[in-house]
């Protein structure tokens, strides 16, 4: 009794696992090829846990390993990169803005320090709440959209 417990919740924290990676790529499961993906998805839905292990473990392999590796360091490195350019946006100061942009490609409307100035602005204007400024601010250096109403993908999950 106590070993079918154990297997059944084992099997249930799996199924959720798999449902919250699903959720967290948005259904987005990269580098499997769709014939998998909708192998994944027709035992989710089936609940068919024995089909759904099976194809995951046909994943599990070294090189897959290694690429999830690889991905989560240029995540990292591209969150660090993006808290220097913040952090740079907030002291105001272009040089540390520059470097900071140096691996990770800075804004392409931010050609100087004048633009970097707006940039700074725009920033203080939004920590204010002055949404008009940020609007009028946005549109001088060439950003996309006005303040909320342009959707940029990536801008939802950890760190957010």
């Amino acid at each position: 009794m106590k070993r079918t417990r154990f297997f059944s919740v084992l099997a249930l924290m799996i199924i959720l696992a798999a449902l919250g990676t699903a959720s967290a790529y948005r259904g987005n499961l990269s580098g499997i090829d769709s014939e998998s993906k909708e192998d994944i998805v027709n035992a989710i839905e089936t609940n068919n846990y024995q089909a759904w292990k099976e194809v995951m473990s046909n994943r599990l392999t070294e090189e897959n390993f290694n690429k999830c590796v690889k991905r989560h360091e240029a995540r990292s490195e591209m969150r660090e990169h993006r808290e220097d350019k913040k952090l740079a946006i907030e002291a105001g100061d272009y040089d540390a803005f520059l470097v900071a942009a140096e691996n990770w490609p800075k804004l392409p409307n931010i050609q100087d320090e004048g633009d970097f100035k707006l940039l700074v602005e725009i920033h203080k204007a939004k920590l204010d709440g002055d949404y008009d400024t940020v609007n009028e601010l946005r549109e001088q250096l060439g950003l996309p959209g006005r303040f909320g109403e342009h959707k940029m993908s990536g801008q939802s999950g950890r760190g957010r």
